[in-house]
């Protein structure tokens, strides 16, 4: 017997959240000021890694090829390290260069062979945060994989709407924070996960019929 719809939040919540941070905040901010220094750089990109993983699967339209966004955007806001200014939004600044890092390799992909679409199943093969001066571990990222229905519904959504969604849900970000991250004004942040859940709530409760985007 398939599950009712139920509430898409529940369904797509993991069953543990990320390891504590140190103390750094889901934007990757801190107190303090003063130009980071490379590990510092590693230690905010650590507590950001899992949104960043998540916009890029999110405009990647798949999980494969995520970890290799957020890996080279990593080296590129290391070698700009001296553009980012301490006291702003880690995130933020983070990511607008897996968005860009994430196009380029989606534009590149269509000249590939690609798997069948699953943008964010936290499961065991969730990849291990940033490896530039790591230390955290990829239990600390395991996760209940959504079931089928959920992904199907998930790829049906557009990009930005997708992330809207999944920062809200997975990483229950603010929708300030999902503002800032995705450089989107808030209400449109606030529409976009209204809409999706919205068009979520009617695949899943049709899973044989594909709902519209939103």
């Amino acid at each position: 017997m398939k599950p009712a719809p139920g509430d898409i939040q529940e369904r797509m919540q993991p069953k543990a959240e990320a390891a504590s941070t140190g103390g750094s905040r889901v934007d990757g901010s801190t107190a303090g000021g003063g130009a980071l220094t490379p590990a510092e750089f590693s230690s905010r990109l650590v507590a950001v890694s899992r949104t960043l993983w998540l916009i890029a699967a999110s405009v990647l339209g798949r999980r494969e090829g995520a970890e290799d966004v957020v890996q080279e955007s990593a080296v590129i806001g290391l070698q700009k390290i001296g553009e980012f200014q301490p006291e702003t939004n880690f995130a933020a600044w983070m990511g607008g260069i897996v968005r860009n890092v994430a196009r380029n390799a989606a534009r590149k992909s269509h000249r590939r062979h690609t798997t069948s679409a699953d943008p964010v199943t936290m499961d065991s093969s969730t990849p291990t945060p940033i490896s530039v001066r790591s230390t955290v571990s990829a239990s600390e990222f395991d996760a209940a994989p959504f079931d089928r229905d959920v992904v199907a519904a998930l790829n049906e959504l557009e990009e930005v709407p997708r992330a809207c969604l999944l920062l809200r849900t997975v990483r229950q970000m603010s929708y300030r924070e999902i503002a800032a991250v995705l450089a989107i004004p808030e209400g449109t942040a606030m529409s976009h996960v209204h809409r999706a859940r919205h068009a979520m709530r009617k695949r899943l409760s049709n899973p044989s019929q594909g709902g519209p985007h939103a």
